[in-house]
């Protein structure tokens, strides 16, 4: 008995050697080796005939493995810097690494025992801070290549490099000369651990933590022009009312912003109120009944 044949084979059809899978385990390797043996980008960024188009990127911390939010970032990047290139710009992408800060330190810390931990000076902390930065570095750059990003990845800006810290310093001398630098108080958040300010992302609340908001209100020294004569006869009692989440930062407040779109009104507490009747608050006039 003869075996019946398959229906594709009775139609003819053209034949393809292109494969039907896309195998990007193999061929992602191989573009991004065709990519860097015909110097594709550094060609593109020399010969196009546009101008020149740069983009300074804002650098990860060197503490660790990639996740997605790096993905993310330097890929709308790369996209911004292929539309450029095709738009015919001289793309110059700067990568770079900030390898200073507590961060990098916890990790170094994290991977000592005990005992080590106990004798540690901070000098050397400061030379296995450094050293795993840089090992960070080399591991971070070839995972942001396997994600495609073009970029001059071999001469990327490093904080820790001395050429980076003097100039950071002569920056900074600058900004003296031109009186732009002074010293004054301001809030911060302190480890007593780490003897160290701590950034926001850096802090841990205890399970349970309520961050609490308050009301408060600035007093009304002097009117504007435009709203001086309607206005002018309350002076002396007048306030303007606010609301944040960050309370302990009142004493630093210098300024109350408003919006021009938004109306405000001009309203009296009841004589119950804590802060008293005999004051007036300018509130936005839709919050208002809320208030009430």
């Amino acid at each position: 008995m003869v075996e019946p044949k398959s229906y594709k084979d009775t139609v003819n059809l053209p034949q393809t050697n292109f494969n039907m899978r896309a195998n990007s385990v193999t061929r992602e390797p191989e573009l991004q080796k065709f990519w860097a043996e015909s110097q594709i980008y550094e060609r593109l960024s020399e010969t196009n005939p546009g101008e020149i188009f740069t983009l300074h990127d804002g650098p990860p911390y060197a503490n660790g493995n990639l996740h997605i939010g790096h993905a993310m970032n330097k890929i709308l990047k790369d996209i911004i810097n292929r539309y450029q290139i095709l738009q015919g710009r001289k793309v110059r992408y700067v990568p770079g690494w900030d390898c200073h800060g507590l961060p990098i330190e916890l990790k170094v810390i994290q991977n000592l025992k005990s005992a080590e931990r106990a004798k540690l000076t901070p000098i050397e902390l400061r030379h296995k801070a450094r050293d795993f930065a840089l090992e960070t570095v080399d591991k971070q750059r070839e995972s942001f290549k396997r994600y495609g990003v073009w970029g001059d990845w071999e001469h990327p800006y490093m904080t820790l490099s001395p050429e980076y810290e003097a100039a950071q310093i002569g920056v900074f001398g600058k900004m003296v000369l031109k009186g732009y630098i002074y010293r004054g108080l301001k809030p911060v958040h302190w480890s007593p651990s780490s003897k160290t300010a701590l950034a926001e992302a850096e802090l841990e609340y205890p399970e349970g933590h309520t961050s609490r908001s308050i009301y408060a209100a600035f007093k009304i020294t002097n009117l504007a022009k435009a709203v001086e004569k309607s206005l002018a006869p309350y002076l002396e009692k007048l306030w303007v009312a606010i609301w944040t989440t960050t309370p302990w930062t009142i004493p630093g407040n210098l300024a109350v912003s408003v919006n021009p779109d938004l109306n405000y009104a001009v309203v009296q507490p009841d004589a119950d109120y804590a802060m008293g009747k005999d004051k007036l608050f300018i509130v936005a006039a839709e919050a208002v009944e809320r208030l009430s």
